[in-house]
């Protein structure tokens, strides 16, 4: 879903519907949610926005309500859509997980453009001002009185002001007076007392021969300005005037002339310092010592010793593993471990392939690799091809590392992969990246969970090992209870070390609580960082199929499952299923046991679990086990692993899947055992 604050208060499905509003006092809750993002909300908090003053005596529950018919109407609107509305503690959060909000993307962009500013790149940053200031379509909330959050709003519209001043500040660095006076002259219409615009319009009209004019703009600022405040212009705008006056007036340029900027006389050679855009390391890196090694077989490439022509291929690995596993902590302190044997640098690009935002296009990461490395943004070619072509040669005859860190697939890659024999890439991606070994020659390296013994090292790292020693149980419940899954260990520790006070033995407790783990395995007011929104983006980019068939996964209250079972479970035929298992594994969503049998680990099935309560009607569920007890059944095999009823802590027993479902399973399981061991005589 898409929601805008930028204007009036609007919120629109992925395919291009507009949700209508249900009355003022649901858009000042939505509104108050969404000034804080991703942050909690408390009730009380909420009840002084929707009612501005004296809130009836059901004020609590009416805005439990609101919240109610908000999360109904989402759901009806977008059912593919991940969950918007969650209950957080004693309020209520917005995740933007999976989900689009202009201010979002408003602040960054922005962001974006002043680092292009801060590297001395003022037409990009000109470009990226724009972008941001184009998704604006009036006041913050317009139309909308949202008085107990109005400094959210507030603070948009000021930071939008200020993006403009920005923005113009570099586009009259540029030349571009004559462009810039109509919209100045707008702005100080709108704004008369803001004095940036103020100066800038002077400094417009004097660029563009029109002296005179902008001196008589600061007359009327300063005559406004002492009328109304009984101030004198500030000390800067003071000084421009008196630079105007004593400035000889600028000829007027001939009509639609726009000075450019001034050619830049060639520069004298100089050293270019090479590019070292490794994010730090983790201090709590544990393990992984075979993996290492399996890096560490880059630079011993037969390349490195001299074997000929045919060893001139560039070494690439292809990291691959399952969200939150500890990809890029792996790749990022190995390429730390072996900088030095690269003395011509390390570049680094998260290209966003599982993300709220778009994935990086080829493009865009060759042209920040070509700035890097010394070439003029002007010298970028436009085209993708031979902007690789020319990064290719830049990279010739060179040593140099690559990361490519969270790829969406090989396409997105092959373009960054450098041709010198004597640089190396790493790639990391959430799915396994089979067309760079089959067309690239990378070497597959897959991620999985932390050995039992290297999780408990995580955890005394991150909570201090005295209190790990202290409760050895409880430290191994919890390592347990997180998967070994690297990201959640480390949301886990966090809480930890946040709570010093808090004992292992109580926050195992919590995690043990199946049915509210997800929810503790995540920051407060840090959703990238929960293992749910981690799940979420691999989960969304799946086909329907594969989601479908990973929800109905998490009924089967066995540890696998065969690839006939499967299909049986999702009525249809097995060799329309076994490509979706496959996909499923290659997303690293599944794990194969051995031919034709898939694992699903227990925060997976979790996740799937919630997915399935949520998006899978009572009805298909119920058919979905139906199916699969007469798959038993028709083959005379006991369905063993079928228990008669599922244990108390698993998934479709949590979420509601137990209900119908489970006494026809009974049924079913009872006559295929029946008839796979039939009585004496029968």
């Amino acid at each position: 879903m898409e929601f805008r604050i930028l204007g009036s208060l609007e919120v629109w499905t992925g395919d291009g519907r507009r949700i209508p509003s249900e009355g003022s006092r649901q858009e000042r809750l939505l509104a108050a949610l969404l000034l804080n993002a991703d942050s909690s909300v408390p009730v009380a908090r909420l009840v002084d926005t929707v009612w501005d003053e004296r809130p009836p005596a059901t004020a609590t529950r009416q805005v439990r309500n609101l919240a109610g018919v908000l999360r109904r109407r989402f759901a009806e609107a977008d059912p593919d859509a991940p969950p918007v509305l969650l209950t957080d503690g004693r309020g209520y959060r917005i995740t933007l997980t999976g989900h689009r909000l202009d201010a979002r993307d408003f602040t960054d962009r922005l962001a974006l453009a002043r680092a292009e500013a801060a590297a001395g790149r003022a037409p990009e940053a000109v470009d990226g001002l724009r972008s941001a200031l184009a998704l604006w379509r009036g006041p913050a909330l317009d139309g909308l009185a949202v008085d107990a959050d109005a400094p959210g709003a507030v603070a948009l519209d000021e930071l939008r002001l200020t993006a403009w001043e920005e923005c113009l500040d570099l586009e009259l660095a540029l030349g571009r007076h004559r462009t810039a006076v109509p919209e100045l002259t707008a702005l100080v219409a709108d704004h008369p007392l803001r004095e940036r615009f103020t100066g800038q319009l002077m400094r417009a009209l004097h660029g563009s021969g029109r002296t005179p004019e902008g001196l008589a703009a600061y007359r009327r600022f300063a005559e406004r300005l002492a009328d109304e405040l009984g101030l004198d212009p500030g000390p800067e705008l003071r000084a421009l005037h008196l630079e105007l006056l004593a400035t000889e007036p600028v000829p007027a340029a001939p009509a639609r002339a726009e000075e450019p900027p001034a050619p830049t006389p060639p520069a004298q050679a100089q050293v270019q310092s090479p590019p070292a855009q490794l994010p730090p390391a983790l201090a709590t890196f544990v393990g992984r010592d075979a993996e290492l090694r399996a890096l560490d077989a880059l630079l011993t490439d037969p390349a490195d010793q001299g074997a000929g022509p045919t060893a001139a291929a560039c070494a690439v690995c292809a990291v691959s593993g399952p969200a939150g596993v500890g990809k890029t902590t792996l790749a990022v302190d190995w390429a730390h471990r072996v900088r030095d044997r690269f003395p011509d640098g390390q570049l680094y690009a998260d290209l966003h392939g599982y993300s709220v935002d778009a994935p990086l296009a080829p493009r865009t990461v060759l042209a920040r690799f070509l700035r890097a490395l010394g070439v003029p943004g002007d010298r970028i070619p436009a085209a993708a091809d031979e902007a690789a072509a020319l990064y290719r040669s830049r990279l010739a005859d060179r040593r140099l590392l690559v990361i490519l860190d969270n790829a969406r697939d090989a396409e997105q890659v092959r373009p960054l992969l450098p041709g010198a024999p004597g640089c190396r890439t790493v790639v990391t991606s959430r799915t396994r990246l089979d067309g760079l070994t089959v067309r690239n020659g990378a070497r597959p390296l897959v991620l999985d969970v932390l050995p039992a013994h290297q999780a408990l090292e995580l955890l005394a790292r991150m909570v201090g090992e005295h209190r790990t020693r202290a409760e050895p149980r409880a430290a191994a419940e919890l390592a347990d209870a997180c998967g070994r899954l690297p990201l959640a260990l480390a949301v886990t520790a966090s809480r930890l070390a946040a709570s010093p006070d808090r004992s292992l033995t109580d926050h195992a407790a919590e995690l043990l609580d199946t049915e509210h783990r997800l929810s503790a395995l995540q920051i407060e007011g840090d959703d990238t960082s929960a293992v749910r929104a981690a799940f979420d983006l691999s989960y969304r980019s799946l086909p329907g199929e594969a989601r479908d068939l990973l929800r109905l996964l998490a009924l089967v209250p066995a540890v696998g499952i065969g690839a006939d079972a499967a299909a049986a479970l999702a009525g249809a035929p097995p060799a329309a299923v076994r490509p979706v298992l496959d996909r499923l594994a290659a997303a690293h969503l599944l794990t194969p046991e051995d031919r034709d049998h898939y694992r699903l680990n227990d925060l997976l099935r979790l996740y799937a679990a919630e997915r399935c309560s949520v998006e899978t009607s009572a009805a298909e569920r119920r058919a979905a086990l139906v199916r699969l007890g007469s798959w038993y059944l028709h083959r005379g095999h006991s369905p063993a692993f079928l228990p008669t009823h599922p244990a108390a802590d698993h998934p479709a027993r949590l979420y509601g899947l137990h209900l119908d479902e489970w006494v026809e399973v009974d049924r079913l399981a009872a006559a295929a055992a029946a008839a796979a061991d039939p009585p004496p005589g029968g």
